[in-house]
């Protein structure tokens, strides 16, 4: 493995999907949660927060080394919503530890958003029932994804094959169950998970339409230090 000095000046990298973790990132989902009012608490365990209604709720667990149950990613973002407070979960979206702090960013930042204005006598934005999952996929048609139908499941794959985004599934549009929203990334070399991402079916459209624009945004991200060769092709560039 081909170690790389940090650098005063961070490598701009692109595709972003394959940009890996940051732990230096000025803008992450608590950076955006708190710029939006919400409530913070922390335990030793994890940090807490709401928005100051109490209706949608965050969880950010704390730094682990353990990779996760027989080797899957670790979640380590939680996002949910709820009719009222302190009440069950309408929806639930995870991300892992891994995912690129630009996803989780942007999907906070479509949650927490208050502007979005939602149809009359349907509650608000994030309580909304989802629609069609072509409302969500959009950008990754414009972007040129590959749209794949098997098995009951629609995927929409980057190039390379090496990102996906797996759509949703209500029991009744299929013979097969109900699925998730499934977004990951591998490795060139092999099938090993980079990152993974996952919202349950009554995740709301425009949560994950937000998501998927933040895959596809083709704006560089800063890295201190490049992906290794066996993440895939990528187009790094670092500013003198």
């Amino acid at each position: 493995m081909t170690h790389h000095p940090r650098s005063r000046q961070p490598y701009l990298i692109v595709p972003r999907y394959l940009a890996g973790p940051d732990p230096d990132a000025t803008t992450t989902a608590a950076h955006v949660l708190q710029a939006a009012g919400w409530h913070t608490e922390h335990t030793p365990d994890h940090t807490d927060y709401s928005d100051p209604r109490g209706l949608r709720q965050a969880r950010h667990l704390a730094d682990a080394p353990d990779p996760g149950r027989l080797g899957q990613p670790l979640m380590t973002w939680e996002f949910t919503a709820s009719p009222v407070r302190g009440g069950r979960a309408a929806w639930t979206a995870w991300f892992c530890r891994d995912t690129p702090p630009e996803f989780i960013a942007a999907f906070a930042a479509a949650l927490a958003d208050d502007t979005p204005a939602p149809a009359p006598g349907t509650g608000p934005h994030y309580l909304q029932p989802p629609t069609s999952p072509g409302h969500a996929t959009a950008p990754l048609a414009a972007a040129g994804w590959t749209r794949g139908l098997g098995n009951g499941e629609t995927a929409w794959y980057g190039p390379h094959q090496q990102a996906a985004v797996v759509t949703a599934r209500f029991p009744s549009s299929s013979r097969r169950g109900a699925a998730n929203w499934l977004c990951a990334a591998r490795r060139a070399t092999d099938l090993t998970v980079l990152w993974l991402a996952l919202a349950c079916l009554h995740t709301p459209t425009h949560l994950v339409a937000a998501l998927c624009r933040a895959i596809t945004d083709p704006t560089p991200v800063p890295r201190r230090t490049p992906p290794g060769p066996d993440t895939g092709a990528l187009t790094i560039t670092h500013p003198a």
